[in-house]
């Protein structure tokens, strides 16, 4: 019996259809569907059928859940337990651009000193990218931007620090228009942290001229320091590189930069000494 067919029957009675489940699981619903089946041949019982738009289990089923569930945890557990017994192997740890940049130095230098065994493979991408593939078990941990949704009861946020979301500016003297007629580089609203960002200068402009709409922060400030828009933007540690720039933080907007990690890895040796990089604890 594979492991993840029982999975993915148990996600499917919990989020009521296949559809559901294979967001859940970040695969299709067909492959939700084929695991099922493939379970229900293995067993030589029917475990599901369906009521109206929800998928039900059945009464064998009923009866064997409770199982299912414990064989689950206990899996969990075992994995986490394995994976935390030592500090050695290799630790795929996704982040978002500006983040990688701000602690990438700071995790080499942390785990070569306090695990010199773990090799660290670094996985770049967008927060809402990078949830993907902690969902497909495609990276261990992800530095992102905290998620705009109530997170599965599989995964655990851990807030690493708070960025304020201002106005950036350039502060060089130039010949053109003022500041205040600028366009405004919009930082993608697809993004997290992009829609925190259009959100707090919705508030404060009625009808902002957009020049551009980008997901690239470090472009926005280059743009920016040249006199070429203005911008709402998250204050990033690499932000300070930048020369001939003004930020002006807004009252009350900020976005939570942290780790995103499955439960089962909460407290494992390895995640400790992460967050101990990422913190200075």
């Amino acid at each position: 019996m594979d492991i993840r067919f029982l999975s993915s029957l148990v996600t499917t009675i919990e989020e009521g259809s296949l559809a559901a489940a294979a967001r859940r699981e970040g695969i299709t619903a067909s492959a939700i569907s084929q695991r099922i089946a493939a379970l229900e041949a293995d067993v030589g019982v029917v475990l599901l059928c369906r009521a109206g738009r929800v998928m039900q289990p059945t009464a064998e089923c009923r009866r064997l859940l409770p199982k299912m569930r414990e064989i689950l945890r206990a899996e969990a557990e075992l994995r986490g337990q394995l994976r935390g017994a030592t500090l050695s192997g290799t630790l795929r740890l996704g982040a978002v651009s500006t983040a990688m940049g701000d602690y990438a130095g700071t995790i080499l230098r942390h785990l070569r000193q306090a695990a010199p065994e773990v090799a660290l493979q670094l996985v770049p991408g967008t927060s809402e990218g990078l949830y993907a593939l902690m969902q497909q078990g495609q990276v261990d941990a992800a530095l992102l931007i905290e998620p705009p949704f109530t997170l599965p009861k599989a995964c655990v946020f851990k807030e690493v620090a708070r960025q304020p979301i201002g106005l950036l500016q350039a502060e060089m003297d130039r010949d053109g228009p003022s500041d205040e007629a600028l366009p405004f580089l919009i930082y993608s609203r697809d993004a997290w942290g992009g829609a925190r960002c259009w959100q707090a200068l919705t508030q404060r402009v009625d009808m902002p001229d957009i020049l551009a709409e980008l997901d690239a922060l470090e472009l926005i400030a280059q743009m920016v320091a040249e006199g070429t828009a203005q911008a709402v933007v998250p204050l990033w540690e690499g932000l300070r590189r930048h020369a001939g720039l003004r930020f002006t933080p807004f009252d009350g907007a900020e976005r939570r930069l942290g780790v995103l990690l499955h439960q089962r890895d909460a407290d494992s040796a390895l995640t400790r000494v992460l967050l101990g990089a990422l913190t200075g604890a």
